[in-house]
C-alpha cells in the first residue's frame, strides 16, 4: 500500500477522496438496484444534500472518510469504500464498501479494497477494532472477512432502509490485525 495525499494505492486500485465531480455517479449508483446488488438496498441519495455534506466535511474528517474506488489502469470508477466511527465513543470503526459495477465483481477487488482500507485505518487511528456487517446470504463476503481475520461476533436482524434483513456482524481486533499474516506479508 502506498499513500499519496488523499489517495490509497493498491496493486490494481486507487481509493481517492471524494470530490464534487464524483457525486453524480454516487447518486446514480444509489438509485440502481443493479449497482447495489442483492445484499444492499438502494439508498436513493439526493445530489443537493450530498453537495452540502461534502462541503461541510461530513465525508472527510478524522472520524469518517468516503473514498471513490477507481481502477489504476483505466481510471474507471467502480465503487466506494467508507469508514466511520460510531458517535458512542467506542474505540471502533465500521467499514462498508460497494463494487457498483456488476462486471467488476468477482475479480478480487472487494478483498483488495477491504485489506488496504483496514491497514490504513489501523495504522492511522487509535482504535481497538473494526466492524463490518454483511447480509446472512452474502457468502462471498463472509469468506472474504474470514480470510481477512475477522471473527463472527453476532447474528442480528436489522432494518436496511425499510427492508428487513438478517445479517452478521464481524469484528477484527487490533491484536488480530497485528498478528494476521495477510497484513504482515504483502507485496503490493
Amino acid at each position: 500500500m502506498s499513500l499519496y495525499g488523499d489517495t490509497i494505492f493498491t496493486r490494481r486500485l486507487a481509493l481517492v477522496k471524494l470530490t464534487e465531480d464524483d457525486l453524480a455517479t454516487l447518486v446514480e449508483w444509489s438509485k440502481s438496484s443493479q449497482a447495489c446488488g442483492s445484499y444492499l438496498t438502494p439508498e436513493n441519495y439526493n445530489l443537493e444534500q450530498m453537495r452540502k455534506q461534502l462541503a461541510s466535511g461530513t465525508y472527510w474528517s478524522e472520524d469518517e472518510k468516503l473514498f471513490l474506488v477507481k481502477t489504476k489502469d483505466e481510471n474507471q470508477a467502480i465503487g466506494t469504500a467508507h469508514y466511520w466511527r460510531p458517535s458512542s465513543g467506542v474505540k471502533s470503526v465500521t467499514i462498508a464498501l460497494k463494487v457498483a459495477l456488476p462486471e467488476e465483481r468477482k475479480k478480487g477487488y472487494g478483498t483488495e479494497i477491504q485489506k488496504f482500507l483496514i491497514m490504513y485505518v489501523f495504522d492511522r487511528l487509535s482504535i481497538e477494532s473494526i466492524e463490518m456487517y454483511t447480509d446472512i446470504n452474502n457468502i462471498p463476503q463472509q469468506r472474504c472477512l474470514k480470510k481477512l481475520g475477522f471473527d463472527l461476533s453476532e447474528s442480528l436482524c436489522y432494518d436496511d432502509l425499510k427492508v428487513k434483513r438478517t445479517g452478521h456482524l464481524y469484528r477484527l481486533t487490533a491484536e488480530q490485525y497485528k498478528t494476521h499474516p495477510i497484513y504482515q506479508f504483502h507485496y503490493e
